[in-house]
């Protein structure tokens, strides 16, 4: 570039730089035809309207999207986004793909991003702190859900909402113990359950599973790639559920047995072993405590819902026991 054309670029720079000086709100970032931050922010406000009015999730996801682009500062918005991509994440768990597991998981890992940024803007958000732990709910994170309620309840003591969610994840978080749960434990902690809760479709043929009828048994564990059950805890642990489903209180329930696998290896192996886990311990309870075939719903999830951390520890490889009563089945 010759002198000529520089001295032409300065000047043409100057005469901007007067020029956006006389002007009240004009920056050389918002010149002639660009908008301000503040119209940005009024114009992302309206995208916000539009969200909130709107009922698909997927037209809410675009409307909020689209908010945060033009007012990145817009805390309610990234928790709008956030919800968004949580129940979009839920959906395209359900239907049990690898492709669709994983853009599941990507969605609430974004929606996990949103909440985290709203909370940065807007630390006592409380919207921002319930919506972060049920993503960590849906996950299986109970800790780090309870911690996320905790905060909610210190800002509004009095949210029912929050204290239900709060006692269901430290119930959850509480089935996490390795101690063997004797079978009239195990009856008293389902019939005392509100199988009539809100429920949340788990992809499994028509049924809807409440996570507060959930019972995790994380002694029942497996060897890598197999599915044999093994001496000692599991054994035992499987002896005190079939007492507990062969009893006459519990004659009413049926219940789904998942097999869940830690995220080693390939997918659709992992789906393999999940499913040949969840039918080893059917095989077990039927014959050995006559339990009714039919009363039994198997259903591998593969590491799609892993529960410790990392992904891939030895304590995902496990089975969860989920029980329904007939009678309230919807």
């Amino acid at each position: 570039m010759n002198r000529k054309s520089i001295a032409y670029l300065f000047g043409l720079v100057l005469i901007m730089t007067v020029f956006c000086s006389a002007v009240p709100g004009m920056t050389m970032e918002n010149g002639p035809g660009m908008q301000s931050k503040g119209d940005k922010c009024l114009a992302a406000k309206e995208k916000y309207n539009e969200g909130v009015q709107l009922i698909n999730y997927k037209a809410r996801r675009e409307a909020f999207q689209k908010a945060v682009e033009l007012c990145p500062d817009y805390a309610e918005a990234h928790v709008n986004l956030a919800d968004a991509l949580e129940k979009l994440g839920v959906e395209e768990r359900a239907k049990f793909s690898e492709e669709k597991v994983k853009n599941g998981n990507k969605l609430l890992d974004d929606a996990v991003e949103h909440y985290s940024r709203a909370l940065k803007l807007k630390p006592e958000l409380v919207a921002a702190q319930i919506g972060l732990g049920d993503v960590y709910v849906s996950r299986g994170s109970y800790p780090l859900a309870i911690e996320q309620y905790k905060k909610a309840l210190k800002l509004k003591p009095e949210n029912f909402g929050v204290e239900a969610r709060l006692k269901g994840a430290e119930g959850l978080a509480g089935a996490n113990s390795n101690e063997v749960r004797t079978g009239s434990q195990i009856i008293r902690d389902v019939k005392e359950k509100n199988l009539t809760v809100a429920l949340k479709t788990m992809g499994i043929e028509d049924y809807t599973v409440a996570d507060t009828a959930r019972q995790s048994f994380n002694n029942i564990l497996f060897e890598g790639w197999s599915s044999a059950i093994r001496p000692g805890e599991p054994v035992n642990q499987l002896n005190e559920i079939g007492k507990a489903l062969a009893s006459k209180e519990m004659s009413s329930f049926k219940f789904i047995i998942e097999g869940h696998a830690n995220a080693a290896g390939p997918f659709d192996r992992n789906m393999v072993v999940s499913n040949e886990r969840a039918a080893a311990v059917k095989e077990y309870l039927v014959k050995n405590y006559r339990i009714d075939p039919s009363r039994i719903i198997t259903q591998g999830f593969g590491y799609n819902s892993p529960k410790h951390n990392p992904a891939t520890d030895a304590l995902n490889r496990r089975v969860e026991i989920v029980f329904f009563n007939e009678e309230n089945k919807k």
